[in-house]
């Protein structure tokens, strides 16, 4: 910038003494007048130059690249995990069915629910079932062990006689607790001669206790 400013001081000046030349006062006419259209074009093409060499010396200005917008990444969506299902238990005596053909319905029982027994108490459980199905219950049928304890009796039970629709039946067992505390539970279901179960199984719930020993009376 500063050497551009010497340049157009430079050019300043000889425009001044061209300006001086032109106004002086006029020669006698016996002087033969100076042509000065020589002294001009040299000035000007000195100048011409000067000013060209000014303007080759001047940086150019450096174009600033412009910034590319980048697409943001695109997320990938996750998949969600599919739930596990919960873990079923098999029962190997059958799960009972749903026909109308065999079912049994709930009418009583003689040990009620929650009873509580002594560790090894020996008992008797009767269940008294109704046919509420459109088939004749024959000898060949059964109450059986389904899940839970068996309080330690016989898995299966048969009827050992006819019951006709519309009929009940009490079903005896003994039985015997558990020797460890806690609450416990059997239950059992009906199930045909082809050991194809009923509708819904029948149950028993006990809780196995110490044995309060009674105070003697003095």
């Amino acid at each position: 910038m500063a050497h551009t400013l010497q340049t157009f001081g430079v050019i300043g000046m000889f425009l001044s003494m061209l300006g001086l030349a032109a106004c002086g006062s006029p020669a006698p006419t016996s002087t033969p007048t100076l042509d000065i259209n020589p002294i001009r074009t040299e000035v000007a093409a000195t100048v011409l130059a000067q000013v060209t060499q000014a303007l080759a010396l001047t940086p150019s200005a450096t174009p600033i690249p412009s910034l590319t917008p980048t697409t943001a990444p695109t997320s990938t969506p996750t998949q969600e995990a599919s739930p596990i299902p919960s873990a079923t238990a098999t029962l190997a005596t059958g799960t009972p069915g749903a026909g109308t053909v065999d079912r049994a319905q709930w009418v009583s029982q003689s040990v009620a629910d929650d009873t509580s027994f002594a560790p090894g108490e020996t008992f008797t459980m009767t269940w008294r079932l109704k046919n509420v199905g459109t088939s004749t219950w024959t000898p060949a049928y059964l109450l059986r062990f389904f899940s839970g304890d068996t309080f330690g009796a016989p898995k299966e039970i048969p009827l050992g006689r006819e019951i006709p629709p519309g009929e009940s039946v009490d079903i005896t067992i003994k039985m015997k607790a558990p020797t460890r505390l806690g609450g416990y539970r059997s239950d059992w279901v009906m199930s045909n001669e082809n050991r194809r179960n009923f509708n819904a199984p029948v149950f028993l719930k006990v809780k196995i206790v110490t044995p309060v020993t009674p105070t003697p009376t003095p």
